[in-house]
């Protein structure tokens, strides 16, 4: 049985790049802008999100740290 290592939130910082990799072998980039607590003490992550070549402007989105940890990973790390 094999266990998902989870980052922690302290690896998450500011400028920090992450990816995803997304069907078709497509890659989204995720630059963070900031990390914080929402009102009810939540860790958030915003950060803004593109894909090269497809959407090279991207756009801001904001994610709970767990919800982030899972979906997306350290740029220029494989896939486990």
């Amino acid at each position: 049985m094999f266990f998902k290592r989870r980052r922690s939130a302290s690896s998450i910082a500011e400028g920090a790049r992450f990816e995803r990799l997304r069907e078709h072998n497509i890659v989204e980039q995720a630059t963070v802008v900031w990390v914080g607590e929402d009102p009810f003490g939540i860790p958030h992550v915003r950060f803004k999100l593109k894909v090269p070549a497809i959407d090279d402007a991207g756009e801001t989105r904001i994610l709970a740290v767990n919800a982030f940890t899972e979906l997306y990973r350290p740029c220029g790390l494989s896939a486990a």
